[in-house]
């Protein structure tokens, strides 16, 4: 049984939390990175007022564009459904299974407004935020719809592995707008009254929504209030339970760019840099006074030495002025900054601010122009290496919970095939990436295989069996799939071994072939001697065949 008043109090410690620790920080963040962002709560107005350096806003707009585009690009096949059972993965009914059930799945987040909100989600882990995306069953406009929040506007916590299953969000609705959003009878009777009175219908309350495991519900069952996870609205101000539902898969998918071990939410790149960026922001404000200075001076004028009553600074004018008895006359304040040397200092700033944004990573070309092909993807893999624990939270976090979410919302729909007999046993999937980020952290396997096979030459020219140590078939499968080959370029194993096997029987039958050609030209030459027993012409001369 949920106890509304629990339920608030939990929500109330959890929010009092995140608003004590992160909620400055996050603020911050925006100010500097996301200025357009920096208040949530409203629409339209000025924003990055006071920012004179703009390297962390492009910064972050670059990232959150590379990451979109290499890890998850709408236009391109960058994941896959396949059996968790690696024998399953061998059978070809089970594989052309997986293949249309990842087509189904593809189409239906092309066909939503995926792409839209994802890029907003990976823009704020680019500022150095969590990101927060909702996926629930489109209904009858679409299969599939998303929604990001803020993560100000939520607060949640993890389970003992340290995955977010728990999240609670406050939003503000009208007495009309709760009336047309959930059943009449469930609602207080002070919102029932306010909705039927024209003057107080668009009284706001304030409305708590929480998503959380169930750990009382009835097995075997699963009606809405039965299902793993509890989707429950909260009237605050009675502490009334206005809807009360459930989900078979958690639709929130939280992900954090990087998180330390003691911190329940993520920090990245903005807020990392922070001290960076503001000290940037600082330089280029100096900046701009001292040029202003330096085209604008200060002058100095003696007391009472000019006849004119204002000081014209125009260009070309005229200034008489009366001197004192020591000759002094009006000039300008000394400004002794050396320009060239601050805008050096700027640039070196602001590229530590596009390192600390993985700038590098998503500009192949940067400082590559003047190497081999093969020396510049070398060089661009082994930048993978300081990305790749980063893409590992965005595929467990991110990406492998949407489509976890999607294959459900798809399967009840019955929009996916029916599943071969022997996926009964054992129906576990997994999600394997084919981006290219993933393709490029894949190949520092290829890398460390070529680096080994160059290794091994020598000695293999001495002991060819060091050879028999590594399977070679499943290299060369695993580093075409690496260098980005799709999936059903390559022939089964089955198919393989069957070629191999024909290929062998007729080289067998070529070599009988020529070994009985170059006996009968021998019978020619020898019609005196008696054939070699066992021989390919003994056998012709026997009668028996080759």
């Amino acid at each position: 049984m949920l106890e509304p008043k629990d339920i608030i109090r939990r929500y109330n410690a959890l929010k009092a939390k995140r608003d004590g620790l992160w909620l400055e920080v996050w603020r911050e963040a925006r100010r500097y990175c996301m200025p357009t962002y920096s208040d949530f709560k409203t629409e339209g107005g000025v924003r990055g007022k006071y920012l004179f350096d703009t390297t962390a806003i492009e910064a972050r707009e670059r990232l959150a564009a590379g990451m979109f585009n290499w890890m998850a690009p709408p236009d391109k096949r960058w994941f896959e459904l396949v059996p968790q059972d690696n024998e399953l993965a061998k059978d070809e009914e089970v594989k052309d299974y997986f293949g249309e059930v990842t087509r189904i799945v593809a189409v239906s987040l092309a066909n939503s407004n995926w792409a839209s909100i994802l890029i907003q989600a990976l823009n704020n882990i680019a500022c150095g935020l969590d990101a927060v995306v909702y996926c629930e069953d489109g209904g009858d406009q679409s299969v599939l719809s998303f929604t990001s929040f803020p993560i100000e506007t939520v607060c949640y916590s993890e389970d003992s592995r340290g995955h977010v299953d728990t999240l609670f969000r406050e939003v503000e609705m009208t007495a009309r707008q709760l009336m047309q959003e959930f059943e009449e009878d469930h609602l207080p009777d002070k919102i029932r009254e306010e909705a039927g009175n024209p003057d107080k219908k668009d009284t706001k309350h304030k409305i708590l929504h929480g998503v959380f495991p169930r750990h009382d519900r009835e097995k075997g069952c699963l009606d809405r209030k039965n299902m793993p996870f509890a989707d429950v609205y909260i009237d605050e101000e009675s502490s009334t339970i206005i809807y009360e539902g459930g989900f078979e898969e958690y639709p929130f998918a939280v992900c954090r760019f990087e998180k330390s071990d003691n911190e329940t939410y993520g920090r990245g790149p903005g807020v990392n840099m922070l001290p960076t960026i503001k000290m940037a922001n600082r330089m280029s404000e100096a900046y701009i006074l001292g040029r202003e200075h330096q085209s604008d001076p200060t002058y100095l004028v003696p007391d009472g030495s000019l006849i004119a009553k204002d000081f014209n600074r125009d260009p070309g004018a005229v200034i008489p002025y009366k001197p004192d008895i020591n000759g002094s006359k009006p000039e300008m304040l000394p400004n002794n900054i050396n320009f060239g040397t601050l805008f050096e200092d700027i640039a070196a700033i602001d590229e530590k601010i596009k390192y600390g944004f993985y700038w590098d990573i998503f500009d192949p070309l940067g400082d590559l122009k003047q190497i081999t092909a093969t020396e510049a993807e070398i060089r661009n893999e082994g930048k993978m290496i300081p990305f790749a624990p980063i893409a590992g939270n965005l595929h467990s976090e991110l990406f492998r919970v949407i489509i976890h979410r999607v294959y459900g919302i798809c399967c009840r729909r019955g929009m996916l095939p029916q599943p071969p007999p022997r996926l009964a046993e054992n129906p576990d999937y997994k999600v394997e990436f084919v981006s290219k980020i993933a393709l490029s952290i894949k190949k520092l396997e290829t890398l460390g295989w070529l680096q080994t096979e160059a290794s091994l030459m020598n000695i293999a020219q001495v002991k060819p069996d060091i050879i028999d140590n590594f399977d070679t078939d499943e290299i060369a499968r695993s580093m075409a799939l690496a260098n980005g080959c799709a999936p059903n370029w390559l022939v089964n194993e089955k198919d393989r071994d069957n070629t191999r096997a024909a290929r062998a029987e007729a080289a067998q039958q070529q070599q009988a072939a020529e070994q009985l050609l170059a006996g009968t030209s021998a019978l020619g030459a020898n019609l005196g001697k008696t054939p070699e027993k066992g021989s390919p012409l003994d056998a012709v001369m026997s009668g028996q065949g080759v």
